[in-house]
């Protein structure tokens, strides 16, 4: 799968973007276990291209040029990951929706499963309706906003990374009883307000060409991460 530059130049920084933004976080009250038993999952909300990116690149530290160069390193990166997903016939969308489905599903939840389609224009951001349906006690609406691999420096490997945002809506009156963003892939302190997944060491690619050599195991790398990321969500609700 090619994917132009120009459009994975404008994806970047659509969900970078978006990733930015602070979402006021809401701890799940484990009370309402005894009436909260049917959830809906709607369809998850994913970036329109996995990327790869460099926290801090070399190229950032001579300004607008080199940004710029970062920038299109990050758009080829990104292209050539596309290409590799393909060839291990990984599809990071249905793999995300399944981690959620089967992560929420062992901690007790009755599962409805997603059905339809998400509007384009809430991607990236919370529905801002539900679906009325019968014999469900709450909605679980997840967004990823980046999807992909990260190292920290020019110098350092990469990692998976994956930030999710979620939300448990009651289906009563829409009260919001759970909120909070996961972050995947977290190699050293930060101040992300999130619940916090540290990286796996034995994920690790030394650079953009290691990415690509074996289309099987960096598929299965993102599948580990997806899969820890949906059950650290699905902790919340213990």
């Amino acid at each position: 799968m090619r994917v132009p530059l120009k459009l994975c130049l404008a994806s970047i920084l659509t969900w970078t973007l978006a990733a930015c933004g602070a979402l006021p976080t809401q701890n799940f009250e484990h009370s309402t276990r005894a009436t909260i038993k049917r959830v809906d999952i709607v369809p998850i909300g994913t970036p329109e291209h996995t990327q790869v990116r460099i926290m801090n690149p070399i190229g950032a530290g001579f300004g607008v040029v080199g940004n710029l160069v970062e920038a299109r390193r990050a758009a080829w990166a990104s292209q050539a990951m596309e290409n590799t997903l393909a060839a291990a016939h990984f599809d990071f969308r249905a793999s995300l929706s399944n981690a959620v489905t089967q992560a929420v599903r062992k901690v007790g939840f009755t599962i409805t499963p997603a059905t339809g389609t998400r509007p384009e224009k809430e991607h990236a951001r919370f529905l801002s309706a539900y679906p009325q349906l019968k014999h469900v006690d709450a909605y679980l609406d997840v967004y990823a906003t980046y999807v992909g691999f990260e190292a920290p420096q020019s110098s350092t490997a990469f990692r998976p990374r994956l930030e999710v945002s979620a939300r448990l809506v009651s289906a009563k009156d829409h009260q919001v009883l759970f909120q909070d963003r996961i972050i995947y892939g977290c190699v050293e302190n930060t101040d992300e307000d999130a619940v916090l997944v540290r990286a796996d060491d034995n994920l690790s690619f030394k650079d953009r060409g290691a990415l690509q050599i074996d289309p099987t195991r960096t598929a299965r790398a993102l599948q580990s991460a997806i899969d820890a990321t949906a059950w650290e969500l699905a902790k919340q609700f213990m």
